[in-house]
């Protein structure tokens, strides 16, 4: 759950890295990095640069913004009250007067070590969002192919979704089907999970998934829940 609070200026500091959305048709998405501020009226950042060409806002614009502090993603609405290229290229914008606070994780994570098999059932769309140093994104390696399984291993669980250590890397947002394989049980199949993290790791890939509640049945779910329940119970993890 969110909160609203005022923006304190300990959180927000020269140096945050600040995504921009655009509260327009075309939500057009951008990332730049806060230079300074005067609290209460405005903050300062330095103008996009895409592909080595820094994207001037037009004036008067409004966007949606969010960064990340101390465990949390703040998010408010600002417009851009000016821009300047001499000495260096900036941004001025409006402070904002509300800020929404969300906890980046609420749920407990359990150490397990569960067999898992994982397979894509729906890759994502190539995204055009240049990261954070303006650079356009590299497609993630496509493979698996769709509906060949990949052997893994659950090493957390947790409410929210879970960790899985692969022997390969997987695409950022790509939808996969899991089936769950429990000591003394049936496997626990068609949960569906969608990939929010792939690291590096040596020998493998650590990849983090988000349970897609409203694209797995209700059976193998509820069975899924009653595990990690029972999990914070158990005298030796799984």
């Amino acid at each position: 759950m969110s909160e609203r609070k005022p923006l304190l200026p300990d959180v927000l500091v020269a140096g945050t890295t600040i995504r921009l959305v655009a509260l327009a048709t075309t939500k057009s998405k951008w990332s730049t990095m806060l230079i300074g501020a005067r609290p209460g009226h405005y903050l300062v950042v330095e103008m996009p640069l895409v592909n080595g060409i820094r994207m001037k806002l037009d004036e008067g614009s409004h966007w949606s913004a969010n960064f990340i502090s101390r465990g949390a993603v703040y998010s408010f609405n600002t417009e851009i009250m000016g821009a300047t290229f001499r000495p260096v290229p900036l941004l001025t914008l409006m402070y904002p007067e509300e800020v929404e606070v969300a906890m980046l994780r609420t749920v407990k994570r359990y150490p397990v070590n569960i067999p898992i098999l994982s397979k894509v059932v729906q890759w994502p769309n190539p995204s055009m969002e240049p990261t954070e140093d303006g650079e356009m994104p590299v497609p993630a390696p496509r493979h698996p192919k769709p509906d060949t399984p990949v052997k893994a291993l659950v090493v957390d669980i947790s409410e929210g979704g879970f960790l899985m250590a692969c022997p390969q890397p997987l695409a950022t947002d790509a939808i996969m089907e899991n089936s769950f394989y429990l000591p003394r049980e049936e496997p626990v199949s068609g949960i569906q999970a969608i990939v929010r993290t792939c690291r590096g790791k040596s020998g493998g890939y650590f990849i983090g998934l988000a349970y897609i509640p409203s694209n797995s049945p209700p059976e193998p779910l509820s069975r899924l829940n009653d595990l990690i329940a029972s999990i914070e119970n158990m005298p030796l993890r799984l």
